[in-house]
């Protein structure tokens, strides 16, 4: 398997050998050869792009990320679940049921209690080796973790989901809206299936259950400024179909701002259209449903064709088509939408291919990805 990336690059996130943005696919380098077994996830994390100090290393290339565990000083190599928050990692180890943390947690992003944020005034950087105390509670597993800017969900083996970080925007449920800050893994409620997985907004949570029953429930502000809790009607199992409730999904992302919902294309009577709040794309053979923030383009052109996967970053979203391209749109401000945009920065009410270097004859692409401006390419 081989990465590409393009798009925002001022802190070398994409692992190109520079610092540069760049508007084509670029492939990722490794410190050590790079891996042959299947990539699943990438979970790119956002930083701020603040200057690196002399005293801080900048990382231009992949590594091998190996934590020593403090408590049995066993090194952990693999993973099975990831996510990022602004200035922090989350990792589950394939082997032990902990929550590894790096990273920076001023707002209890990491889990780890007040205490701990609230020995420094503006930064805490936790060490490598740290977990969450006391997580998963005792008989359950984790079956995956999500974050946002300054939130992390975790989904249990029994169905509950538990949350931390920034709650003042109902992001982890009513019951802890009041709290605004949860400095560590707690219950969220309000989630009436059993839950199987989450995607996380800036300031919302979607939890998400059986995909063939349609279930999934979005956790977010009552205030509604971008619309994010107005599900759309095309959604919902029409009149003559079997059963209620909403339509089968094949997958759902979320952006800062937007809910994007990829169903199976197999009936026609879906919505199409496109406004400041809701904008839907639907073919024969598949459909990419959308709401939320749309100034910059962010919910999908009327004219997408279908498309097998969605990959949604903070302001964009890569759709790998049906035919095997790669389609972009919304906010390409640093490249990340290739380099044809608006004076704005933006690929609005269309969409641009983006296709691989020349210098990669016959390889194809797999899996697409998306983070904060940034974006990436899974390939064979």
């Amino acid at each position: 398997m081989r990465v590409f990336a393009f798009g925002s690059n001022g802190s070398g996130q994409l692992a190109i050998g520079h610092t540069e943005d760049v508007s084509t696919p670029t492939e990722c380098l490794f410190t050590t050869p790079a891996p042959t077994d299947k990539i699943t996830k990438i979970s790119p994390c956002d930083p701020n792009e603040r200057e690196t100090s002399q005293t801080e290393e900048t990382i231009l290339r992949f590594r091998r990320l190996v934590l020593t565990d403090r408590v049995t000083a066993k090194d952990i190599d693999t993973f099975k679940c990831i996510s990022a928050t602004w200035e922090g990692s989350i990792l589950v180890p394939s082997t032990a049921d902990k929550v590894f943390v790096l990273g920076s947690t001023p707002k209890g992003e990491l889990g780890l209690g007040k205490d701990l944020a609230a020995t420094a005034p503006t930064q805490v950087l936790v060490e490598p080796g740290l977990t969450i105390p006391d997580f998963p509670p005792a008989g359950t597993t984790i079956v995956s973790v999500a974050s946002g800017m300054g939130h992390t969900v975790a989904i249990l083996s029994n169905g509950q989901v538990y949350g931390w970080g920034g709650s003042r925007k109902g992001q982890l449920g009513a019951s802890l809206k009041e709290e605004k800050i949860v400095w560590s893994p707690a219950k969220v409620g309000g989630v009436p299936f059993f839950a199987t997985g989450a995607v996380c907004g800036r300031e919302f949570t979607v939890v998400i259950g059986k995909r063939a029953a349609g279930e999934f429930a979005v956790l977010g502000d009552e205030g509604n400024r971008w619309g994010i809790m107005d599900i759309p009607d095309s959604l919902r199992v029409s009149s003559g179909e079997s059963g209620s409730g909403r339509k089968e999904y094949l997958d759902i992302g979320a952006s800062w701002h937007g809910i994007y919902v990829h169903v199976s294309g197999h009936d026609s009577d879906f919505d199409i259209g496109s406004d400041s709040l809701n904008a839907s794309a639907a073919s024969a053979t598949g459909s990419l449903i959308a709401w939320g923030r749309n100034d910059r383009g962010q919910l999908p052109p009327p004219n997408l064709p279908p498309l097998s996967e969605i990959g949604v970053g903070s302001e964009h979203v890569l759709t790998l088509l049906e035919d095997g391209s790669v389609a972009t749109f919304g906010w390409g401000e640093h490249g990340n939408c290739g380099p044809n945009t608006d004076a704005r920065g933006n690929v609005a009410g269309k969409y641009n291919l983006i296709p691989l270097p020349d210098d990669v004859p016959g390889a194809r692409v797999v899996g697409v990805s998306a983070g904060c401006a940034t974006s990436w390419l899974i390939v064979e």
